[in-house]
């Protein structure tokens, strides 16, 4: 209130006091002086009354929107859902690699890779399984390497197009996969998939040993089209034993590694040197009708 006071009244008194001093004893004051006085008062109580208003009535503004940052386009894979196969081969290296990416831009897939140098005398040999999704150009990947006895589990990224394939060691060129699918396959052209496919029904069941002993005897029966699986995880450079009876004579199995190499196919018994460390197929099946069996597995 006091504030407001000195805006209104602290000018018009300034100009009364002015005029008072104007005149200097006599009582006539010029009609123009007069005049102009009047009009300095009135101005200045128009000010007053303005700046009395401002105060108590402040202008309302809208209330300032953020404006929603527009939300940027997703990146769109530069490959459509479908089979790729790529592969490189030169004077050191032959590799092949296979991806499948489905219509959620998820990615598997798998590496057949050799690596030699004849002039040393070097070779050696890894396979991969890919796992992850496809983010434009880039497969972010969970990769799992075998390699000379040994497990390795890495998260890569590589870049992918429909020619060319980068990875962190590698680029590959476009490849078909007729030919590409033949690193994956056994001399009689089937992958580990194929030994399952065509199965009606599959039970799986991991097998565990005794405290202090290396094999064991599972008896069991399947039916025909049924296939039973036995995992059994053991570690690369070790043997592994294998044998199957039944009272018809007609059990017979399979066995993949944890990377999906067929180490035997439609087998009775066998002694089969492992090449990697994980988790061993032993696929049984009756090789006509139903099959009652029991299986020996060992492992050293």
């Amino acid at each position: 209130m006091f504030r407001t006071f000195g805006k209104c009244c602290g000018p018009l008194f300034a100009l009364l006091l002015l005029a008072g001093c104007g005149s200097t004893g006599s009582s006539t004051v010029e009609s123009s002086e007069s005049e102009q006085v009047r009009e300095a008062i009135e101005n200045s109580v128009s000010s007053a009354n303005e700046g009395n208003q401002s105060d108590r009535e402040l202008p309302t503004k809208p209330g300032k929107v953020a404006e929603d940052k527009p939300t940027p386009d997703p990146v769109l894979p530069v490959l459509q859902p479908g089979r790729y196969c790529y592969s490189t081969d030169t004077d050191f290296e032959t590799t092949y690699v296979r991806l499948s990416i489905d219509s959620a831009d998820r990615v598997v897939g798998d590496v057949q890779s050799t690596i030699h140098n004849e002039e040393n005398g070097y070779y050696t040999s890894y396979v991969q399984a890919l796992d992850g999704t496809i983010d434009g150009s880039n497969l972010n990947l969970d990769v799992a390497t075998w390699i000379e006895y040994d497990q390795q589990n890495r998260q890569e990224t590589w870049k992918v197009s429909d020619g060319a394939l980068k990875t962190d060691s590698a680029t590959l060129e476009k490849e078909k996969c007729v030919v590409a699918s033949k690193a994956f396959q056994n001399e009689d052209g089937l992958e580990a998939a194929d030994l399952t496919e065509s199965a009606n029904h599959l039970k799986t069941t991991q097998v565990f040993f005794d405290a202090g002993e290396s094999a064991t005897t599972v008896s069991n029966a399947v039916v025909r089209g049924d296939r039973d699986v036995y995992l059994v995880t053991a570690q690369g450079g070790q043997m592994m034993t294998l044998s199957v009876s039944s009272a018809e004579d007609n059990a017979v199995f399979d066995v993949v590694s944890p990377s999906n190499m067929i180490l035997g196919t439609e087998l009775r018994q066998a002694e089969i040197f492992l090449p990697h460390t994980g988790d061993y197929k032993i696929i049984v099946g009756g090789s006509r009708g139903n099959a009652t069996y029991d299986l020996k597995i060992g492992v050293n």
